[in-house]
Parts: C-alpha cells; structure tokens; sequence
C-alpha cells in the first residue's frame, strides 16, 4: 500500500510539473491558403497529337481551384514541354527532354480572361506551335566522330519522317504544365506529389503523345520455311490460312503464331496462350506468351521487308523454335509501308 501512494503521489507531481510549465516562445504557424489546378481532355478533342498532322490540337480543359474560396488567380501561364527517344549506338533507348523539366511558355491568360474559381477554361495546343518553340533545338544524339556534335532535331537523318508541316513522330511525347498567379501576389507552380497523383479532382500537369490509327486486322494465307526446332534445322515447307483478329486498339492475335510450325514439327495445336502482335504506329512487336509460358514462350519478330499485299517475317522462340513466314493478305486490305521492328532512330 504504501508503494501505491508513493507511486500515485509521484504521479500527481510529474502531472502538475508538466501542466504548470509553458513555453510561450514556442509559436504555432499561421498555415497560409492555397491555389490547386485541375486539368482535363475536352469532350471531342484528339487524345494526341495525330501522326502526319501538324494542325489538329489537342483541348485541355483547365481550372484553379481554391478550397475555401479566399484566393483570386488574375494570371495563368502554360508551359509545354516535348520529348522524344531514340536508339543510341549500345541499342538503350534514350529519352531526350528538350524542354528540360521546366518547358517553354506556349500561352498566357490574364485579367478578364482568367476562369472564375472551379469553372473550365479551353486550352488548345497544336502541333505547328509547339514547333515553333522547340524548331531551333539541336541535340547530340549518336555521339560518333562520324556524327556532328549537335544535330538540329526537325533534320535528323534519324527522324526522316519529321517535316516542317506535320512535326513530329512516334516516339515523341508531351506535357503541358502551368503556373498560376494570385491577386495577393503570390505564384503557385509546384505542388506536393500528393497533391498532383493523390488529391481527387487535382493534378500538376497533362501529357499526351501521338496517336496512330491501326487497322491490321483481316484474312491471310501464309507459307512458313527456314524452320527450327529447338535451334535444330528442320527440312520442309508449311502452307496454310488465318484470321489476324483483333485483340484491342493496336493489338492483334494471329490464328497461329507459329504459322503452321507447331502441327508440322510436334503435332502440337497452334501457339496461342495470351500472345499478341503489338502495332505501335507501325513498330510491330510480341507480347505476352505461347501456352507454354515464359521458360518456352516468349516470341520475338523482324520484318524482313513488306509490300501492300506481302509482309515477311522471321520469327522464333525462346525455346529455339524459329521460321521465315511469308504472310499475304486475301483481303481487300494492304500493310501499311511503315510497318517495322527497327525501333525509331536507331544510332545502329
């Protein structure tokens, strides 16, 4: 009993200790409010820049958001920034950010023109004015003492297909970003990460990239030789039809992805699993695998060379199984010319 009292009037001590001191130089912050933004695609508006077109926009809807209502925003600028990537001579891909992490300033609103609190306002980007910005960017892209130091991007021997009308091509992506000013004078450009990934109805930027329709789906009939099995030689030569049907946008599945291979060599049933043909903006590739997964069914490609009515390819597997197959179409289709596995702007 006696250690109990102590112990409670130990307590009580320690207790009022503790209440009765203060230190008054300890200052709890006035916590200042602030501006959030929110970004949007306009209903109707081009999801991205369209391959070969340098007057389609792309129209953000955009507004600033102040919670309580105790901010005014008299000025917004908007910042576009623009990457592309390339091949560099290892074979890494490599992105280049030629507006840095900041962009350039591509439009300024201010005064009257400035959005109410919460209310949209329509930003339009086309791909001819973020040419004007970036047109005189040189980069260093292959670093070769047969390559200048500094290579004008809008006439890169790596880029053919960029010109002056429609500027850009598949590889190539952007972001428009802003600052936005208030009437007490300060400026709001940067958030916390919660805010612009995490905050619902907030974000910090809007990207976007370029948008290639595809439509390879349709019949074919195919001749399938130069066969391997396992890394072994196999003699013979298989013929055959199929459906390329799709899958998604730009995502396709051959009736078999080994072309016959699989019943000649094994009298197996076709290679199917989860594989698909990938078509981005004419860069053909395999994803997923066969029904043997990824110790035996991982699958690559190369066009070897392709006509309106002929793609041929070689083709193989990680388990060794490969083949030459000539694919012609029986349908009122063509294969697009542009149809590669070469990445965009390969040093190599």
């Amino acid at each position: 009993m006696k250690i109990i009292n102590k112990i409670l009037a130990t307590s009580v001590i320690m207790f009022t200790a503790l209440v009765s001191c203060k230190d008054d130089s300890q200052i709890v912050p006035e916590w200042e409010t602030g501006v959030n933004t929110y970004a949007t695609l306009k209903s109707g508006s081009s999801s991205g820049f369209v391959n070969g077109n340098g007057t389609t926009p792309v129209e953000v809807n955009f507004r600033w958001i102040s919670i309580d209502g105790a901010n005014t925003v008299n000025k917004i600028e908007f910042f576009i920034l623009f990457n592309e990537t390339y091949v560099d001579p290892d074979g890494n891909s490599k992105l280049v950010r030629h507006g840095g992490t900041e962009g350039r300033l591509i439009k300024t609103i201010e005064g009257a023109q400035v959005p109410a609190n919460r209310a949209d306002i329509s930003v339009s980007i086309t791909p001819n004015e973020v040419y004007q910005l970036y047109k005189d960017n040189t980069y260093n892209y292959c670093g070769t003492s047969a390559s200048p130091i500094n290579v004008p991007v809008f006439n890169n021997t790596l880029k053919p297909g960029r010109t002056v009308s429609a500027p850009f091509v598949p590889g190539d992506s952007f972001s428009l970003r802003w600052a936005v000013y208030t009437a007490d004078g300060r400026k709001f450009d940067s958030w916390s990460p919660s805010v612009c990934t995490e905050f619902p109805g907030s974000n910090c930027n809007f990207g976007w990239s370029i948008n290639c329709p595809s439509d390879l789906g349709g019949t074919y009939s195919f001749v399938t030789t130069n066969m391997k099995e396992a890394g072994t030689p196999v003699a013979g030569t298989v013929n055959g039809t199929g459906t390329l049907s799709v899958a998604s946008e730009g995502s396709y599945r051959f009736t078999d992805f080994s072309f016959g291979h699989f019943d000649y060599v094994y009298g197996d049933s076709p290679a199917l699993g989860t594989l698909t043909l990938s078509d981005a903006c004419g860069f053909l590739s395999y994803k997923g695998t066969d029904q043997y997964g990824v110790l035996y069914g991982v699958y690559t490609l190369t066009v070897v060379s392709v006509t309106p009515t002929v793609l041929t390819i070689n083709w193989s597997n990680n388990y060794g199984d490969a083949g030459s197959t000539v694919i012609t179409r029986t349908d009122s289709k063509t294969w697009p010319a542009t149809l590669t596995t070469t990445p965009s702007g390969s040093c190599n």
